[in-house]
């Protein structure tokens, strides 16, 4: 009799579990689906940068400092680029410079930037910066050098905003010319997909344009409803669609390689509020970087000050 009386009350204690764990599988669930994607501010009035991003494998974000232009000097005021680690601390990665834009890393931690652009529209600089901090010019580029990219076998690929071409750099610092097309003149924003090809944005007129490694280009599409001479500030690859900053429409865009685009992120209204992605608002977006491992999304702000991120 004792053995049924704990029989039943074990069967009992198994059905209450059971029904416990189906309960908060329940509660867990909340529905079906995933969560909805927001904007969230890591950084505001006080973040130092609004130019290109970065995103290094440990999730590093680095972000160079463009800065206003200044009606005195007439020039653009930046003179740094800084790294942000996961754990929220922000350090000065370079410092002494002439608006800086772009950035990447290469495999053995050295840092790439474009210098010396600062409007005149002649020539740029790219720098390097080693592990050590200390930092040397890889070359002079003509026209005015902006956004970087770099595969995985640390080849360097620059876009030129003001001049129609775009340039590769070896690992050993030599510098040649990938491809020449007027639709290249005013490109910034660049990264690599998939198979190898660079993808690059046109300030200008929101052209999605490709340049396959031989230096073929192609357009796959054009973002509408821009405004002309200042329509995307910088684009990143990220799950095989490109998102792209608009930097005076205040939204981000989402584009996929068949030129289907959309709307992603913002309202449209110039202001910096987090939350639902059609609900969030930002204040001219320019640097887009995707933390590729992490899904996340990184975007400064060239309006307000702000470092922005949408988890995906």
């Amino acid at each position: 009799m004792k053995t049924c009386n704990f029989l039943l009350k074990s069967g009992l204690a198994l059905a209450c579990l059971a029904l416990f764990t189906f309960t908060s599988c329940i509660d867990d669930f909340d529905g079906g689906g995933p969560k909805p994607k927001k904007v969230k501010t890591l950084f505001g009035a006080d973040f130092p940068a609004n130019d290109g991003l970065h995103v290094n494998d440990n999730g590093t974000v680095f972000a160079s400092n463009f800065g206003k232009f200044d009606t005195v000097i007439q020039k653009y005021s930046g003179t740094k680029v800084f790294k942000i680690k996961r754990n929220g601390s922000i350090s000065v990665k370079a410092s002494g410079f002439e608006a800086p834009m772009g950035g990447v890393q290469d495999s053995k931690g050295n840092f790439y930037f474009n210098n010396e652009n600062n409007n005149d529209a002649i020539s740029g600089v790219l720098v390097k910066v080693a592990p050590d901090g200390t930092s040397s010019e890889v070359g002079e580029i003509a026209g005015w050098p902006s956004g970087l990219a770099i595969d995985e076998n640390d080849i360097i690929y620059v876009a030129n905003f003001f001049a129609s071409t775009m340039h590769k750099v070896a690992p050993d610092g030599t510098i040649s010319l990938l491809a020449t097309d007027d639709r290249l003149f005013g490109c910034v924003g660049i990264d690599i997909d998939k198979d190898g090809n660079i993808i690059t944005a046109n300030f200008f007129n929101a052209d999605i344009l490709k340049v396959t490694p031989q230096g073929e280009v192609s357009v796959i599409t054009r973002i509408p409803d821009t405004t002309t001479n200042f329509a995307i500030g910088y684009m990143t690859i990220l799950d095989d669609y490109i998102y792209a900053s608009g930097i005076s429409e205040n939204v981000i865009y989402k584009v996929s390689f068949d030129g289907t685009s959309e709307i992603f992120a913002g309202t449209g209204e110039n202001a910096t509020t987090d939350g639902l992605l059609d609900e969030a608002t930002f204040s001219q977006p320019n640097g887009i970087a995707a933390d590729k491992k992490r899904k996340i999304l990184y975007i400064s702000q060239f309006g307000e000050p702000g470092l922005r991120m949408i988890q995906l």
